[in-house]
């Protein structure tokens, strides 16, 4: 790990800044899974919908491609150990899978036991407390795109021009499911080969606007954001992650 992180380091010393653009992007499982968590997710999240977020009155729209189907879990789904795994939660509902975008259509929100019967819907096993005496809230679990098809080498054979981006940074993302995030690695791709290295990328849109675009999904798959915690009012082990895809978003960088 400290032989990577030296190298790469040094890599990115002499690496230029990308000119900002709308462009095509190769999303890695670590840039999906921030995408699925922090714009997403937390747009869904049931307490966030009654507030006014954007998903607030949208369940059975088209929101995303048909390549798209978007899940939270409680169980350790496509590949073990991941870190939210949560069997049952802190009211006593099972750790089901639950569909949140199914083929690009919004489908479910995220309940405890309240929102589920002010919706009229069965609890999702999302009541979860950090301390016993903390109060169970709405909590995200494993949330993760659903792999399909595509190799990740001929993802990128068919970009004439666009960005590989890999490793998620810090970031943001609002209640209207806009959000900016940087990127530990990025690579320009041109005529379908990878190229050189960039430095100070990060990847920005609206995450329905971005996950329309979706034109390709792989059938890789790992869970690659549960170092650390989700910190809603109180933290919460969390992961998210997927395969990679291609999509068009936001590249930040020097004009």
């Amino acid at each position: 790990m400290a032989r990577d992180a030296v190298e790469k380091a040094v890599a990115l010393l002499g690496a230029r800044q990308p000119k900002g653009e709308k462009a095509t992007v190769i999303l890695d499982p670590g840039m999906v899974g921030l995408i699925a968590h922090e714009a997403v997710g937390h747009t869904v999240e049931a307490d966030f919908v009654l507030s006014g977020s954007i998903a607030k009155g949208r369940l059975g729209e088209k929101v995303a491609s048909d390549l798209v189907t978007l899940v939270d879990s409680g169980l350790s789904d496509h590949a073990p150990n991941a870190a939210g795994t949560t069997y049952v939660d802190d009211e006593g509902v099972l750790g089901q899978r639950t569909i949140l975008i199914e083929r690009g259509v919004l489908r479910s929100y995220l309940h405890n036991r309240e929102t589920a019967m002010l919706f009229g819907v069965e609890s999702t096993g999302n009541a979860r407390a950090f301390e016993y005496t903390d109060e169970p809230i709405i909590r995200m679990r494993n949330t993760y795109v659903e792999p399909l098809d595509y190799g990740f080498e001929e993802m990128v054979r068919e970009v004439r021009h666009g960005y590989l981006l890999r490793g998620p940074r810090s970031g943001q993302a609002d209640a209207n499911g806009e959000f900016m995030f940087g990127a530990q690695e990025a690579y320009l791709i041109e005529r379908g080969e990878i190229r050189e290295l960039l430095r100070g990328v990060s990847i920005s849109g609206r995450a329905f606007d971005v996950l329309s675009t979706v034109d390709a999904v792989g059938r890789d798959f790992s869970y690659e954001i549960g170092a650390g915690y989700c910190g809603k009012w109180q933290p919460a082990k969390v992961d998210g992650g997927g395969p990679h895809i291609r999509c068009v978003a936001i590249v930040g960088g020097v004009n």
